[in-house]
């Protein structure tokens, strides 16, 4: 009898934990489309608070777990400052934007942010600066598909 109790509790342990592994990515923090006016709006706020970053929109991070392959690839890279943020890099799920620190004195390459970032499986769309006070943005090369 006690064995068919420990049976059954795991079978109800184990679908416990799968329900809500369904949930949280059914609840993503992010949205697939984030809408240009809101990445716009954090882009700038970020821009203006933070010191040493790129900043980059990169489609398809919906959760804060997308990031762990980007951080890995990324945080690679000779011009990120891997012990600012998590391996270099800060991502916000609701506006599909990563945040790379910089190391002071260099700056970002933006092939290889653009190569690490698909290597991790994402397709990076643009970066953003402020020049003159205004938001711009300055899309990312098409990778070129290795046939």
């Amino acid at each position: 009898m006690n064995l068919v109790m420990n049976k059954m509790k795991s079978l109800a342990a184990v679908t416990t934990i799968t329900i809500l592994g369904m949930v949280t990515v059914m609840s993503a923090d992010g949205d697939p489309d984030a809408k240009q006016e809101v990445r716009d709006i954090a882009a700038i706020k970020l821009l203006k608070e933070r010191k040493d970053i790129s900043l980059a929109y990169v489609k398809g991070l919906v959760c804060p777990s997308c990031a762990l392959g980007i951080r890995i690839k990324v945080g690679k890279l000779p011009f990120v400052d891997s012990a600012r943020y998590k391996r270099g890099v800060d991502m916000d799920a609701k506006t599909q934007l990563i945040t790379v620190a910089i190391l002071p004195g260099l700056k970002a390459d933006v092939e290889s942010l653009s190569k690490a970032i698909t290597a991790a499986g994402y397709d990076p769309i643009e970066r953003y600066t402020i020049q003159g006070g205004k938001l711009k943005s300055h899309p990312f090369a098409k990778a070129k598909s290795s046939k």
